[in-house]
């Protein structure tokens, strides 16, 4: 009880050190130069640009299981720096993450082309159009969607878009997956490219990786009065092919998703159906496969097939007369997995939480709850996201996280 009040107490201090005099709100074009170390250049005419910015984290971290270290503890999150230029029609956007232990990750990195101002290409390591975008929850703390790969997920490829404020159509095609050593989310991979972080025992004899895989994401916004509703499907298919049989199974996801805004809120909700159909060796299951980064967490396997439901609900509070606070957020975030292999206990996260918009300063306070997840000790050998059978298999548990960052 002690650590959950310091836990709340914690918010409190936040929200009192962010309500001080600062710069404008960041809902509205501002006026002043971002803060140092940023770097901004844009030609006289308009057709040359050059931006350099990015942020400075740190977590403290409150862990409820056993086996954890993180027991009301700061701890380093990332220095990130985020690169845009542009000449004419032609841009570039490439962001890269520094974590602890020489952990290095990028989420996006391309160089791309606007045909017209609705319709453009991309070119490198794009974003993989799939479902709610960016990201699948408002919380900083990930959730199941996200570690199943459909979030922030890029792979080595092109991608072509067309936006307008109807209709978001993406198609892309990606004959590889971004590398290990670069990825920010996690991705089916060899055992061979995780080894370094993945256990032998249960995990070597993973040999799959995707592709020639193909998305395509389209959506339709929809505007009426203070309401605006976003609906859209999503597709994404791919070889799964296997090094030591040298031979392709198959991967397909399927799902649907809406946003829908009112006022201060915000409802995302998304179904999401997928399934890896590996062709391995005798001797290996093919209820599993191996997924994994680069070393931000564990490799882990997941059930093959399985159906995946989130729900997240946004409130926004604008605060002009709090100084440099200018905006908090409310939101609560619940994702589910159902997995297909009978005996497979389901997967579920719920997560509580505030974000404070102070910029330079901005801040996420998150309250979450896990059940069979293995980033929350859920299932202490790993199997969270499988067969849940170990201890703390079906036992909820808890964690609180405060993020902090400087974004310049």
């Amino acid at each position: 009880m002690n650590k959950f009040m310091l836990g709340l107490g914690l918010l409190a201090c936040s929200a009192v050190t962010m309500a001080e005099p600062g710069p404008t709100t960041p809902d509205a074009r501002p006026v002043a130069k971002k803060p140092v170390p940023h770097i901004a250049w844009r030609s006289a005419d308009g057709d040359a640009s050059f931006d350099l910015g990015g942020a400075l984290r740190a977590n403290w971290r409150d862990e409820h299981w056993d086996t954890t270290e993180n027991d009301t503890r700061w701890l380093f999150d990332t220095f990130r720096l985020d690169l845009k230029a542009s000449y004419k029609k032609a841009f570039v956007d490439v962001n890269y993450w520094f974590y602890d232990e020489n952990k290095r990750s990028i989420d996006r990195g391309y160089a791309g082309y606007n045909f017209t101002p609705n319709s453009s290409v991309q070119l490198g390591l794009p974003f993989k159009p799939f479902g709610v975008e960016p990201y699948p929850q408002f919380g900083w703390s990930f959730h199941i969607p996200f570690f199943m790969g459909y979030g922030v997920s890029s792979g080595s490829g092109l991608k072509y878009t067309y936006k307008d404020k109807e209709w978001d159509v993406q198609l892309g095609y990606f004959p590889r997956m971004s590398p290990i050593g670069v990825r920010y989310s996690g991705e089916i991979g060899r055992y061979a490219d995780l080894k370094e972080n993945a256990i032998a025992f249960t995990q070597s004899r993973q040999d799959n990786e995707k592709r020639n895989q193909v998305n395509a994401r389209v959506a339709r916004t929809f505007a009426s009065g203070d309401w605006k509703t976003e609906i859209g499907a999503s597709l994404a298919a791919s070889q799964l092919y296997n090094e030591t049989t040298d031979d392709n199974g198959s991967y397909w996801a399927g799902g649907v998703h809406t946003v829908i805004n009112k006022g201060p809120w915000t409802v995302t909700a998304q179904g999401i159906r997928y399934e890896f159909d590996p062709k391995n060796p005798n001797g290996v299951s093919d209820d599993s496969v191996l997924m994994g980064g680069n070393g931000l967490t564990p490799a882990y396997l997941i059930a093959a097939k399985a159906t995946l439901a989130a729900v997240n609900v946004g409130y926004d509070i604008f605060t002009p007369n709090l100084g440099q606070l200018k905006k908090v957020k409310l939101y609560t975030d619940y994702s589910r997995m159902m997995k297909d292999k009978s005996g497979w206990d389901d997967s579920q996260m719920f997560t509580f939480g505030a974000q404070f918009i102070a910029m330079p300063i901005m801040a996420w306070v998150d309250l979450t709850w896990a059940r069979n997840a293995n980033p929350y000790g859920g299932a202490e050998n790993g199997t969270g996201w499988t067969s849940t059978s170990s201890v703390g298999s079906n036992d909820w548990y808890y964690r609180t996280n405060l993020n902090i960052g400087y974004y310049f």
